[in-house]
């Protein structure tokens, strides 16, 4: 018998006192390929884009690298400049979303409340769940041996009464450690700790707050309400609760919350609709083959667009029935990129994500073309044995631009 899962019990969470992990993989695509390749291990290593000229960004560094002030997110060519003799991967999108999924499965076994937030970070609440598997402590660290022995990834685990206390716990138990805050103790645990440890608070906010001699949780906590709130708006009273650890977040289901998404980072922001759009197409064929090979099928299509002024900006549209097609899912994201490009807009950055995602039989298909929805489906079905065959580029649609 699941833990939590009843509606009885759920009720009765209310009145408990949680216990929530969060879960975050070391440099998980490092990791990954590390497994994948056991000589890489101990070495600077960096994914992300190609760094002669590229324009991409640093997926992940191993730690090794990180020693050199190589971070996440970082643009290829500085982290090129940093650490010169480092070995850099470009990376595959397929394998890592493979191990995400063995991860999950093994977070599944332990909880029906597991929510992903990325291909390697969760919350899991194990509220409830002793008469099961025992005290939570154990569970945790049991969640983390098997991780480690049956993916080979190394992962810290926060624990604490809420999703922001364990998320700060992880981050501090980093490399492949386990931390826990304990009940009652969640804002002594966060007075001493600088501000930039807050989820939320990024580096520019960082600086402000030092400007205003606001260095330490503490310092923050001890501002009023009302002045938060004057300066931050409703921000200002998230960070009040912040500040003393408070968070009411629940930890949703997997199914309400995964999403199935791909971006790219162009190596020369692009004013060019024709080239964007195949940069596009080429991102929907990745994402609707991932749907198709696991039998689900998306209802809401957005699209994301970051121009040459970092702006970013995401657009939605819900379908009236799910869908895993190539060209429904094109025609709705060329649908919506159409209407905010402009001839002054220099694209750097395109992505489409897919979320609502269902599972089952599909819906009986709108016709496309010449072919009635039988023959679609053993069309898709015959260009994805292609392409588990000879790869994924074997075989695109015309419109598609390869990355």
């Amino acid at each position: 018998m699941a833990c939590g899962g009843s509606p009885l019990h759920l009720w009765l969470k209310d009145f408990m006192v949680r216990s929530i992990l969060h879960i975050d993989m070391d440099a998980f695509f490092v990791s990954v390929e590390e497994v994948r390749d056991p000589s890489l291990k101990g070495k600077p290593v960096i994914v992300g884009g190609d760094p002669d000229g590229g324009r991409g960004v640093v997926a992940a560094a191993s730690y090794e690298a990180r020693k050199y002030g190589i971070h996440s997110a970082q643009p290829i060519t500085r982290a090129k400049r940093l650490c010169p003799h480092a070995i850099f991967l470009r990376g595959t999108q397929g394998l890592y979303s493979k191990f995400s999924a063995r991860i999950f499965d093994i977070l599944d076994r332990y909880s029906p409340l597991v929510e992903p937030m990325s291909l390697d970070e969760g919350y899991v609440d194990l509220t409830g769940c002793e008469r099961l598997h025992g005290p939570t402590i154990e569970t945790a660290v049991r969640i983390h041996n098997e991780i480690k022995t049956k993916v080979g990834i190394n992962a810290s685990i926060g624990m604490a009464t809420n999703k922001l206390m364990a998320k700060i716990a992880s981050g501090m138990a980093k490399p492949n450690g386990l931390l826990r805050i304990l009940p009652g103790h969640e804002a002594a645990f966060l007075a001493p700790l600088p501000i930039g440890r807050i989820p939320g608070i990024g580096p520019k906010s960082v600086e402000e707050f030092k400007r205003m001699g606001i260095r330490t949780v503490r310092d923050l906590a001890a501002l009023p309400l009302e002045l938060l709130e004057e300066v931050h708006g409703e921000w200002g009273h998230r960070l009040y609760e912040k500040a003393r650890g408070i968070s009411r977040s629940p930890v949703m289901k997997r199914d309400d919350t995964r999403s199935i998404s791909r971006e790219t980072t162009l190596d020369k922001d692009s004013n060019d609709a024709a080239f964007v759009e195949s940069t596009l197409s080429w991102l929907v064929e990745k994402a609707a083959s991932q749907l198709r090979e696991e039998g689900i099928r998306a209802r809401c299509i957005s699209l994301k667009l970051r121009d040459s002024n970092f702006k970013t900006v995401t657009r939605s549209h819900t379908l009236t029935e799910a869908t895993c097609e190539d060209h429904v899912i094109f025609d709705t994201v060329a649908g919506l990129f159409r209407k905010l490009f402009t001839r002054g807009t220099r694209v750097r950055l395109v992505g489409v994500a897919l979320t609502s995602l269902t599972s089952g039989v599909p819906p009986q298909m709108e016709l496309f073309e010449n072919l009635d929805a039988k023959q679609r489906q053993k069309l898709y079905q015959g260009i994805d044995r292609i392409r588990d065959k000879y790869g994924f580029r074997s075989i695109l649609r015309g419109s598609s631009v390869i990355d």
